[in-house]
């Protein structure tokens, strides 16, 4: 009977510590995932700030091209 109660309790053990693994490879998946959208998020917010940043270098190039132009005509 108690090597019946061994083997029971090393099977549980065993379960417990199976279970508790993929509990953390689910958490490492769920932390990598934020990780990912997080960087994405960044690099969207990065690439709008240069879109913003070339047009108000074109807008500011057009209005002296328009500011030269004026004062030579």
């Amino acid at each position: 009977m108690s090597s019946e109660w061994m083997k029971v309790m090393l099977e549980e053990i065993s379960r417990k510590k199976a279970e508790a693994e993929q509990v953390r490879m689910e958490e490492q998946a769920r932390m990598d995932e934020q990780a990912r959208a997080d960087e994405q998020t960044r690099a969207d917010e990065q690439a709008r700030a240069d879109d913003q940043a070339r047009v108000k270098e074109q807008a500011r190039v057009e209005h002296q091209r328009r500011r030269d132009d004026s004062a030579q005509g």
